[in-house]
């Protein structure tokens, strides 16, 4: 179903979706009403009715759940912990703390970027692009989130995901990991790489 963005009162669309009956409801809503979104669908039942899922965005975003947070189930690329406290990601997570940061969503993004750059320079050249891409293709190793690894075919980076619950509310909101979901599960399908 498609609420107009400029809808104010999500009630009606809370009972329709309520009224269909869904065996899962995937929420994409964002923007000034989401709050109203969330509390209309915990209003009218919706999240008690069956299993409700949406993606888990920044921490800025965990209070806009409100009470209902604890009744969504979050689809994750990265939470704060998510990766275990695995050693690489404690390094991370201690780097961007000491350089007064916050680790976030993307946090693990730009740590893999920087392990695939020095990996591409020490195993293939500080010059030779074919030669970095060749030292590139195909390599595994253990970043943040876990085992990852550059499909030699496309170039894909394949990392594992997650899914969480938030505990608590508005500002003390705070993702809980329910499960990983390892890469072999969320890879997309080979597209072979021009060039």
């Amino acid at each position: 179903m498609l609420a107009p963005p400029s809808a104010t009162d999500l009630t009606p669309f809370a009972r329709q979706a309520k009224a269909g009956k869904p065996d899962l409801v995937f929420v994409a809503w964002a923007g000034a009403t989401a709050p109203a979104l969330w509390t209309a669908l915990d209003q009218q039942g919706v999240l008690d009715a069956g299993k409700v899922v949406t993606g888990l965005a920044g921490t800025a975003s965990y209070p806009i759940f409100g009470s209902a947070g604890s009744k969504v189930s979050f689809l994750a690329h990265y939470f704060p912990g998510a990766g275990g406290g695995n050693p690489v990601e404690k390094a991370m997570l201690d780097g961007i703390t000491k350089a007064g940061g916050t680790p976030d969503l993307f946090s693990p993004d730009g740590f893999t970027a920087a392990q695939m750059i020095v990996h591409a320079i020490e195993s293939g050249s500080a010059t030779d692009t074919s030669a970095m891409v060749k030292a590139l293709e195909g390599w595994s190793f253990d970043g943040p989130k876990g085992k990852e690894q550059i499909r030699a075919e496309d170039h894909a980076l394949l990392q594992p995901m997650f899914t969480a619950k938030l505990k608590g509310t508005g500002a003390a909101a705070q993702p809980q990991l329910v499960s990983g979901v390892p890469s072999a599960a969320v890879a997309p399908p080979v597209k072979k790489a021009v060039g």
